[in-house]
């Protein structure tokens, strides 16, 4: 906008008046505008938040993009590996493949003990086994904030609060869930006839579309960890050593 001043004889009154310019958008355009830079800018910054999360475990910058981009493309090819009761079983790249490939380099690595690995993974499984619902033409459902605080917790407690707490609760969440929701599920003959619904399909191990819930789950439960056990140092003091 801009302002300018007009004179009036013969008072000599100062007048101020306002030029209106016109709008180069219109409010169809800036609508359209808002609604593509909106989701773009909370998907680019979940994507830092991702990335930020695979360095925190361990991951190299360069190892974390490729998880990140791993995690997020792969959610949409599954590998089919059986058939089974009408149904076609896959796995899942991003919801299974990836989850399994970062936590057995933590393990190789030396980053998390295998063994508390091991009782992290069982300790979710039947957490989310115990939660988990199977639904016909929807597939296995569990609420979202489960695994991840089961996750969590099974990283803190196991860790004891040091810095392996987010690498455990990662693996805990991820690896955890997929065995007790999907795979156990899907080893019941009749919970697989149920989803399957006499019908061919395909159900996906850790597949369902970007951000799935496994996708989530390792995401916070490594926040939550990481949050939870920065807090815990800081009250108790020195951390124990962990011992394999």
């Amino acid at each position: 906008m801009v302002e300018t001043s007009v004179y009036l004889n013969p008072m000599e009154t100062e007048v101020s008046t306002i030029a209106i310019l016109p709008v180069p958008f219109s409010p169809e355009q800036i609508i359209i505008v808002l609604a593509v830079l909106i989701p773009a800018l909370v998907i680019f910054n979940l994507l830092l938040i991702t990335e930020g999360i695979f360095e925190s475990i361990g991951l190299r910058f360069s190892q974390a993009l490729l998880a990140t981009a791993g995690a997020l493309l792969g959610s949409l090819i599954d590998i089919p590996l059986l058939p089974a009761g009408g149904a076609l079983i896959a796995v899942n790249v991003g919801g299974a493949v990836i989850p399994f490939i970062v936590t057995a380099g933590m393990i190789a690595r030396g980053q998390v003990s295998r063994s508390k690995t091991f009782i992290a993974v069982i300790a979710v499984a039947l957490v989310a086994y115990a939660f988990a619902t199977p639904v016909p033409g929807l597939g296995i459902t569990m609420p979202l904030y489960i695994a991840p605080l089961a996750g969590a917790a099974a990283g803190l407690l196991l860790a004891r609060g040091c810095h392996a707490a987010p690498g455990l609760a990662y693996a805990g969440g991820t690896m955890g869930t997929l065995l007790g929701a999907d795979i156990l599920n899907l080893a019941n003959p009749d919970v697989l006839a149920a989803l399957a619904g006499g019908r061919a399909t395909v159900l996906s191990i850790g597949g369902a579309g970007i951000f799935d819930g496994i996708f989530i789950t390792g995401v916070l439960s490594v926040l939550l960890a990481a949050y939870a056990g920065r807090h815990l140092r800081e009250k108790g003091g020195i951390c124990p050593q962990e011992e394999e």
